[in-house]
């Protein structure tokens, strides 16, 4: 049977996870300050990050942006399926050779959350 959930101690671990974040510290330094062990610290963010807690959700240093991406179906031969292309702003095509939609917005999404350090197409 589960143990019954300790609102003061859902707080207390809230607070500790908030001041660390706010400190600037070391997950390690800001538990040694506080006595507390880290592998008791992060088994408390995991937690809240699972429970859907706001506050432990991923942080963006910038907002998302939406890009406009042109996606066309190609025509093709009776017996071939149509590829479906997608033009990024950037300049570059992405031809996805496939006629199954669901599979290629996947594909162009992936594609244009990417991030590359490669300064150049391949």
């Amino acid at each position: 049977m589960a143990r019954p959930s300790d609102p003061k101690l859902h707080a207390l671990w809230r607070d500790r996870v908030r001041r660390q974040e706010a400190s600037g510290l070391t997950i390690a330094r800001f538990c040694a300050q506080e006595c507390v062990a880290t592998s008791k610290f992060h088994a408390w963010k995991r937690r809240f990050r699972l429970m859907g807690d706001p506050d432990q959700r991923p942080r963006l240093s910038t907002p998302p942006a939406f890009l406009p991406v042109t996606v066309r179906l190609i025509e093709r031969a009776l017996d071939e399926a149509p590829p479906i292309e997608a033009d990024f702003p950037n300049g570059i095509r992405l031809r996805i050779p496939t006629s199954n939609t669901r599979l290629a917005c996947r594909v162009i999404r992936a594609v244009a959350g990417a991030k590359t350090d490669s300064g150049g197409s391949t």
